[in-house]
C-alpha cells in the first residue's frame, strides 16, 4: 500500500484527534531538535541573531507544548479502555501478559497524573509543573522501556514464521516496529524525565520524537493500492481548481494582514 498524497487524504488526518495530535508532537519536538543545532553554535549567524532565532524557537515550542497538553484531556479513558480489553485479551500473549499489565498500568498512570499538571497550568491548583511532569514522564518512560522489552521478544526471540503464516509475519513485523517505536519514545521521554541511563541532548531528543511521530502518522495516514494510485486523471480537475481556491484565499489573506497592520482597523 502507497501513501495517499491528496489533499482528501490531509484532511481526514486533520480530522482525527490522533492524528492532528501527532502532526503537533513533531512540530513541537523539532524545536526541541532546533534547539540543540542552536546550542551546537554551527549556525552561520551573528550572536544577536542566533539569540533572537533560539527565542522565537522556543516561543513555538511552549506554545505547541501547552496547545498538546489541552488535547491530552481525559486521554486516559482511552488507555484504561485499552487496558480492561487487554486483560482479557492478552494481546501479548500468556507468557508476556505480566508485562503487559505493567506497562498498561503506568501508561494510564502518566495521563491521569497529567491531568494534574494541566490544573496546574490553569492555575486550579497548586504546585510545580516541572516536577509533576518529571515523575509522570519517569512513569511512562518505563512503560515504554517495559514494551520495548517485551516487542523485542515478541519481534527477534520467538521461531521465524514459514512462508506460508502470513498472519504470523504480519504480527512479528508488528511487533518489531513497536519494538522500535517504543525505544525511540523511552530515549525522548527518558531524557526530558532525566530518567538514569536515558539523559542524551535536544538533538537525540527531538530527533527520535519527530521518529516515532513519522511513524505513527505513517500508520495513521490514508493508503491506497498501486493500482488505485495510477488512476490519478480524474482527480486533476479538482487539483487544479484547489490551487486555484489556495492562491485566491492566500493573497487575500496578505492583504488583509496588510490592512490591518496599516491600522485599517483602528
Amino acid at each position: 500500500a502507497h501513501l495517499r498524497s491528496d489533499v482528501d487524504a490531509f484532511t481526514k488526518v486533520l480530522s482525527s484527534f490522533t492524528a492532528k495530535d501527532k502532526i503537533l508532537r513533531f512540530l513541537q519536538y523539532l524545536c526541541r531538535f532546533n534547539k540543540g543545532i542552536m546550542q551546537q553554535g554551527v549556525l552561520p549567524l551573528h550572536a544577536e541573531d542566533l539569540k533572537y532565532l533560539m527565542e522565537k524557537n522556543w516561543s513555538a515550542f511552549r506554545v505547541l507544548m501547552d496547545a498538546r497538553r489541552v488535547f491530552r484531556l481525559f486521554n486516559s479513558v482511552g488507555v484504561l479502555k485499552k487496558f480492561r480489553d487487554g486483560l482479557k485479551n492478552k494481546p501479548w500473549g500468556d507468557n508476556l501478559h505480566p508485562l503487559y499489565v505493567a506497562a498498561q498500568f503506568l501508561s494510564a498512570l502518566w495521563p491521569a497524573i497529567d491531568h494534574y499538571r494541566f490544573l496546574i497550568l490553569i492555575k486550579w491548583a497548586e504546585g510545580s509543573q516541572a516536577e509533576v511532569l518529571k515523575f509522570s514522564y519517569r512513569l511512562f518512560t518505563l512503560a515504554q522501556l517495559i514494551t520495548c522489552l517485551a516487542m523485542f521478544i515478541k519481534g527477534y526471540l520467538g521461531e521465524e514464521p514459514s512462508s506460508e503464516d502470513s498472519k504470523e509475519a504480519k504480527r512479528q513485523a508488528e511487533a518489531r516496529w513497536n519494538f522500535m517505536k517504543a525505544g525511540l519514545t523511552a530515549i525522548t521521554i527518558g531524557h526530558i524525565s532525566s530518567f538514569p541511563g536515558l539523559v542524551t541532548n535536544e538533538i537525540v531528543c527531538g530527533g527520535t520524537a519527530m521518529v516515532s511521530s513519522a511513524m505513527d502518522l505513517y500508520k495513521l495516514w490514508p493508503k491506497v493500492s498501486l493500482e488505485e494510485l495510477k488512476m490519478t486523471t480524474a482527480k486533476e480537475d479538482a487539483s487544479a481548481r484547489l490551487m486555484g481556491i489556495s492562491a485566491a484565499v492566500f493573497l487575500s489573506t496578505l492583504a488583509s494582514v496588510s490592512f490591518i497592520r496599516a491600522g485599517g482597523m483602528k
